[in-house]
């Protein structure tokens, strides 16, 4: 495995901490007021990180067959998402996370959706215009290894990613990510502004 800030043993502790502040209905209670808006999903509530984490490279196929990594949305906040095509939560949130890119530019915002379980893009393609998700890219992960590499436990898992290309948090399984909260937690991070500059890129 890659050497990287967020290792296995870090991404499966956060997202334990997403799941029980989740359960236990804190919604980040202990944060101080002001601060990372809270977003509760399904399973598991979004979890912000106390210091921004280095991601191993996240390397997908896009529909022309290109290899792709995210040093490509460099300047942009992005929302990276695990998902698969026998998931029924992502499922239900596949459609939010559609109507979140359409609500944010693209210049400066972007839904980054892997699925783990289709081996061509084309079969990514098919299913997303089988659901009518027309604003999402089609993205696969064809060996598995981005999803190893960050340690996913869950299904969906999302992390927001700041522009710097750090990980700024987790949230393990679904959510309404076309809500009043996403919308806010979103605007949090387009409107931060930049501190210092990447440790390492990927």
């Amino acid at each position: 495995m890659a050497r990287c800030g967020i290792t296995r043993r870090t991404a499966i502790a956060m997202g334990a901490a997403a799941l029980v502040v989740g359960r236990s209905g804190g919604a980040h209670a202990a944060r101080p007021a002001g601060t990372v808006p809270s977003l509760s999903g399904f399973v598991g509530d979004y979890y912000p990180f106390d210091q921004p984490q280095i991601l191993p490279r996240i390397a997908y196929e896009d529909y022309s067959g290109n290899r792709r990594d995210l040093s490509g949305m460099a300047g942009r906040i992005v929302l990276l998402n695990f998902w698969a095509t026998w998931c029924a939560p992502c499922l239900v949130e596949m459609p939010d996370l559609d109507r979140l890119q359409s609500r944010f530019s693209s210049e400066i915002f972007a839904v980054v959706a892997v699925c783990t379980d289709a081996r061509s893009v084309q079969t990514v393609d098919d299913f997303l215009a089988q659901h009518g998700l027309r604003n999402l890219g089609a993205y696969v992960d064809p060996t598995g290894k981005d999803m190893h590499d960050c340690a996913i436990s869950a299904m969906p898992t999302s992390f927001i990613v700041d522009r710097a290309g750090h990980a700024r948090g987790i949230l393990p399984g679904g959510a309404r990510w076309d809500s009043p909260a996403a919308h806010a937690l979103i605007a949090y991070y387009l409107t931060e502004t930049p501190v210092g500059t990447p440790a390492r890129t990927w």
